[in-house]
Formats: C-alpha cells, sequence, structure tokens
C-alpha cells in the first residue's frame, strides 16, 4: 500500500469516526417571574414573587438573584430536573409588591454546563377578584359563581377542590363582550362538581395579568379569591 492509498484510508477512518461521534445536545432552559396577590387572614392585599424554570434537559440546580441583590435557591419538583420554583408560604407575602427589574436565573444543567437566563418583572399587578356569590340554583342541579370584574386583567381561570383534591379545573378565558362587563357569572352542573361526594368545596377563581397580551406563555401577576360552599 503507496503513501497515497494510507493516508486516503486516514481520511475514510476519520470521517466515519466524526460521522458516529455523538452529537452535543444543546441545553435551553426558559424562566419567569410573576407576581401572585391575595387576601390574608387580616383581610389585606398581600404580594409575594414567584420564579419557575422549565426545560426538557436535566437540571440539577436553579438559584435566582433579584434586582435587589438576593439570592434565592429554588425547589427541585419530585427532583425530576425538568421544573423548578420557589412555594411559596405565609411568610414570604408583603403588603408592599416584589421588587420590580430584571431577575437573574443560574442554571446547571446535568452535564455540567451552566447557563444564565433573565426575565423582568414589571410594577403592575391586579388585584384579588371579590367574589359576591356562590350558589345553587332553584333546581339544585348547577352551581354558579358571580364576582365584581378584576381591573386590567387579561383573563381568569378557576379551579374547585374538596380539601386537597381538585376536582375541576377551568382553563384561562376572558370577558369578550363590548363593553366589559363589571360583573361576572359562570355557572357549572352540580355533577360535575360532585365527583368527590358530599362537603365542603373550596372555588378559587384567579385573575390573569400576562406580560403581553400576544404571548400569554409568561405571567405578569396572578390573583386570587375563594369562596367554601357546602353541596
Amino acid at each position: 500500500m503507496n503513501k497515497l492509498q494510507v493516508l486516503a484510508l486516514a481520511a475514510i477512518l476519520m470521517t466515519g469516526l466524526a460521522g458516529c461521534e455523538k452529537a452535543k445536545i444543546t441545553n435551553l432552559a426558559s424562566a419567569d417571574v410573576f407576581v401572585r396577590t391575595m387576601k390574608n387572614s387580616q383581610g389585606a392585599v398581600v404580594y409575594a414573587a414567584v420564579h419557575s424554570v422549565f426545560s426538557y434537559n436535566i437540571m440539577t440546580s436553579v438559584s435566582v438573584k433579584s434586582p435587589d441583590g438576593k439570592t434565592l435557591v429554588l425547589t427541585n419538583y419530585q427532583n425530576l430536573g425538568n421544573s423548578f420554583y420557589n412555594e411559596t408560604v405565609e411568610a414570604d407575602y408583603s403588603l408592599t409588591a416584589p421588587t420590580p427589574g430584571v431577575y437573574t436565573y443560574t442554571v446547571i444543567f446535568s452535564d455540567g454546563e451552566q447557563i444564565t437566563y433573565t426575565n423582568t418583572l414589571l410594577s403592575t399587578t391586579i388585584l384579588p377578584a371579590n367574589i359576591t356569590g356562590l350558589t345553587k340554583n332553584a333546581v339544585g342541579d348547577s352551581i354558579y359563581l358571580t364576582w365584581n370584574a378584576i381591573t386590567n386583567t387579561h383573563a381568569y381561570q378557576l379551579k374547585v377542590a374538596k380539601g386537597s383534591t381538585q376536582v375541576y379545573f377551568q382553563s384561562a378565558f376572558a370577558d369578550g363582550s363590548t363593553p366589559l362587563k363589571t360583573t361576572l357569572r359562570i355557572g357549572f352542573p352540580m355533577a360535575a362538581i360532585l365527583t368527590s361526594g358530599s362537603g365542603t368545596y373550596t372555588f378559587e377563581l384567579d385573575g390573569l395579568l400576562f406580560e403581553s397580551t400576544t404571548v400569554t406563555d409568561y405571567l405578569q401577576t396572578i390573583s386570587i379569591a375563594s369562596k367554601d360552599i357546602v353541596l
């Protein structure tokens, strides 16, 4: 085998090895910070910052640095590595809204790569809804929730739970009337609610304010109001 043949064979082998080399997986995550508002036991409106980082790649740790320089380590949801968040407790809520500005997220993936993401929190918030009624109809086969419309909200969503078990979920919906109504009402068939038998049910009405009216992937504020009823 002459020198040219050796070089040609080497080139073929190198090409084959390059084709067999495992392509590097591109790590990518999305980060969001938004405000959660609710009323505390004294009836005052309180605020908390909520952080959420999601990736289809496995993450091993996530931390966030707020505009005021504080750093928070986020929780690995079910230790699966795809979702990190902070579980807000009563002590996290304040009478003042979280600091607006750029929040910086440091994400470490399972291969050791570290990537920084940012998300901007605006100062705009919405208040919890004022629920004015939660009643059954005269026949007893339906239940109606009424509330005063939330100023500047983009949409609402509804959750119904019995204890810690969620029995009903209504995804985001908006008031499509012109002009917008000041009082809203939504009804449900009783059969859709009473899946866990009789008892006390909690209806949670969430107001949703998105960062953009055209892109609803990122929240700016979610406001929470709830009311109980015995069925």
